[in-house]
This record gives structure tokens, sequence and C-alpha cells, in this order.
């Protein structure tokens, strides 16, 4: 490896640091980024999708948030032809069906999971916080 190539990639997990929060957010976007990869070209799921930090939506933080500018995990079906509720919901149910994983996010500073469409404006938010009861999960951290 070149010190240019060197440099590149610094520089490239500077600008990811910067845009996406802290390190470990930026390591949680690259293994969904390659999971979901992975199941579309191996068939498990239809839709191929990308995950990136975006704006949250204000009325859904909570005691971890971060700035709003910061505080969505934002996951984008790129072929999204022909797109209905229901495949919103499916993809949804990737992140919702592991409340320890919503606990990491909102740990992170995400309050909102917002699931849209590459090229059309439909899509759907979702409070973290009333998917994982908050409260209960501060009381069992402290213990």
């Amino acid at each position: 490896m070149n010190i240019f190539s060197k440099i590149s990639t610094f520089l490239s997990r500077i600008v990811d640091v910067i845009t996406q929060g802290n390190l470990e957010r930026v390591r949680i976007l690259k293994e969904f980024n390659t999971l979901f990869k992975q199941a579309f070209l191996q068939g498990e799921i239809d839709r191929l999708c990308t995950v990136i930090t975006s704006m949250g939506n204000p009325r859904f933080t909570h005691s971890l948030s971060s700035i709003y500018l910061r505080s969505g995990f934002k996951i984008t079906i790129e072929n999204d032809e022909d797109l209905s509720e229901s495949n919103f919901w499916e993809i949804a149910k990737y992140v919702l069906d592991s409340a320890p994983f919503i606990r990491q996010l909102m740990a992170l500073g995400y309050d909102t999971l917002i699931i849209v469409g590459k090229t059309n404006t439909a899509g759907i938010q979702i409070s973290l916080k009333q998917v994982v009861d908050l409260q209960k999960f501060m009381l069992e951290q402290a213990k």
C-alpha cells in the first residue's frame, strides 16, 4: 500500500467519523451495508438497501439522542420501483426484531429509524424509544 492510498484511507475515515458521529457508528453502518448487500446478492431480500446517518425526527428525541442532524438511522431502498408500505415494514423488521440492537442504536445517539426509497418520497419513520422502553434499559444498565 503506497502513501497516497494510506492518506486517502485515513482521510476517508476522518470524513466518516465527522459525518456519522463516531467510530462505533461508522462500524455499525459499514456492517449493516455489508449485510444488506450480501442478503440481496444471495436472494434473501428483494431490495438492495444502504444505511447512513441522517436527520432524525425531533419529536422522537430521548435522553441519549444526538443533535437531530445526526440522530436518524436511515435505510434507503436503492431499487425502489413498485414499493409498497409492506416493503418498508419488511426492511424495518430486520432492525426492529432485536431489542438489544435498538438499545445499542439509542446509546449511540440514534432516535429515529427512517426507511425510504431512493427516488420516491414515500417512507416510514419509527421512534426507537417507542420500540424499546428506555427507562427499563437505563435501570438494567445501572444494576
